[in-house]
């Protein structure tokens, strides 16, 4: 009797081991497209990348960058040089609510920045170096529906109404003018892909950290 009271109390434990060792964590990795007007899409390369990370698919931390670009040009009749540079990110959180097998709605806030830094300068007589800075932060709630194309991969529509403001620095000085907008305007509509995965949390056997499995 003793000994069977002893099989069962190890094979409690043994499944409460196993139990938390197969506790996971849920990564989605995705890109996401920018419009210019409607569903007409501008530069291919005008995308941002996408992480969002949570104890399950229901509810994540989202992690947004968006792509980084510069530019130089060189103008001939004024001899001017100009370079500029930008970049932006944002961070939020997102809800889901099912509303079939493969289709669910998500929506949260999301809060971030954009800014561009830039330098012309002109060697025609007498001579110009002007530079410029500006940062547009932001607040936004997304709105979007979301399909599951299989249990690894799903595309995402979503629109962004919010608000921002931007300030302006020019030549060693802040600018008295500022402005601030709200709404949707036309590059507020978004589309992304994003690939979807569990990885067991850290803390665990060392045969246990390593990518399991996609959700059912």
């Amino acid at each position: 009797m003793n000994l069977r009271i002893a099989f069962a109390c190890f094979g409690l434990a043994t499944a409460t081991a196993l139990s938390a060792q197969t506790t996971t964590r849920h990564h989605e990795l995705g890109i996401q497209l920018e419009q210019s007007y409607g569903f007409m899409y501008g530069a291919p390369m005008n995308f941002k990348t996408l992480y969002k990370v949570g104890a399950s698919d229901k509810a994540v931390w989202r992690f947004q960058v968006g792509n980084m670009q510069f530019g130089r040009n060189y103008y001939e009749p004024s001899q001017q040089r100009s370079s500029w540079i930008s970049m932006g990110g944002s961070i939020g959180r997102e809800w889901r609510k099912e509303m079939n097998a493969d289709l669910r709605f998500f929506h949260g806030p999301l809060i971030g920045a954009e800014m561009s830094m830039s330098r012309s300068i002109s060697e025609v007589p007498p001579g110009t170096d002007n530079n410029y800075f500006y940062i547009m932060p932001n607040l936004i709630y997304v709105l979007g529906i979301q399909y599951r194309i299989n249990p690894a991969l799903y595309v995402a529509a979503e629109i962004h109404p919010g608000i921002n403001t931007q300030f302006n620095y020019n030549d060693g000085n802040w600018s008295p003018n500022r402005y601030m907008s709200g709404g949707m305007n036309g590059q507020s509509a978004l589309l992304s892909v994003a690939y979807q995965f569990e990885t067991y949390k850290k803390g665990k056997t060392r045969k246990a950290r390593g990518i399991v499995q996609t959700p059912e």
